[in-house]
């Protein structure tokens, strides 16, 4: 016969495992985000990946060569910015089915975890638990 704590802990455990599944199925898809955005003019075309990396400045027709080099570089940091922020709206789409409810992605990209609200978050489940 088994104890109301050994089937709390074999259900956090199946949690556990169905979680860690999700968790590998997303990192799969995150590997293969990508985005591409192109200038209105059509001259200049960035893609990156889903961490936001520069993977590819494609140069379209001519009218790019006659650009002052200021006019060109503003058009390429557009370019890849905007490849940027599809790219993290795609990550943030794989992200959101295995984030914990209230994470802000955004907020986490740019600053990193926070540690302590994690331990604290960890502690209440494992509260959870051992009820």
């Amino acid at each position: 016969m088994f104890s109301p704590l050994h089937n709390d802990v074999t259900g956090a455990l199946e949690e556990l495992r169905a979680q860690q599944d999700k968790i590998a199925a997303a990192v799969g898809k995150l590997d293969e985000v990508t985005a591409t955005a192109s200038s209105k003019d059509r001259t200049v075309t960035a893609t990156v990946d889903g961490q936001g990396r520069l993977t590819d400045l494609d140069f379209q027709g001519r009218r790019w060569r006659e650009m002052a080099p200021k006019e060109l570089g503003a058009k390429i940091v557009e370019v890849v910015a905007e490849a940027q922020r599809e790219a993290a709206g795609a990550t943030n789409a794989v992200m959101a089915g295995i984030a914990p409810t209230g994470v802000d992605l955004d907020a986490l990209r740019a600053n990193g975890p926070d540690i302590e609200s994690m331990i604290t978050a960890a502690i209440d489940d494992l509260g959870r638990w051992t009820r």
